[in-house]
């Protein structure tokens, strides 16, 4: 009895259509390919301001361990989608607590708002020079 060489042929068949398959999806793709980019929020301009001023408000405030912030924390919330990048200040002890400094920006030039408890005390005017002069890019601690 001869074997048939059927199952060889067959087997060839398989082989062949599957890459045949892999020769075709490989045709589709497209020659150039791009990397992904982040979606534009529209507030490049208030988030550099918003850095610049996060990184003084870090050194001057908070590290130079200066008695008017002390008990609080800095927060940046730079990286939003959705809403204004904004600055938060809250106390320490505060897990969740509400902000008792809020600086938020937007636009482009970038407009700069802040509120809270912290504008209306005692540093509120402080606080409105501090983030005025660093928000045109000055480096000074104080005025």
């Amino acid at each position: 009895m001869s074997r048939s060489p059927l199952p060889v042929r067959a087997g060839l068949l398989g082989c062949a259509a599957v890459l045949l398959a892999a020769l075709a999806v490989a045709g589709c793709r497209d020659e150039k390919v791009s990397p992904v980019e982040a979606p534009q929020t529209g507030q490049a301009a208030a988030i550099a301001t918003l850095q610049a001023i996060n990184s003084k408000a870090a050194t001057c405030w908070m590290r130079s361990k200066d008695p008017a912030f002390a008990g609080l924390r800095l927060i940046p919330e730079l990286d939003t989608q959705y809403g204004r990048p904004r600055l938060l200040l809250l106390k320490k002890n505060s897990q969740y607590g509400l902000p008792v400094l809020v600086v938020e920006a937007q636009g482009s030039p970038a407009k700069i708002e802040t509120y809270g408890p912290l504008t209306q005390g005692p540093v509120g005017s402080r606080i409105e020079q501090d983030i005025r002069r660093w928000s045109t890019g000055s480096q000074a601690c104080v005025a």
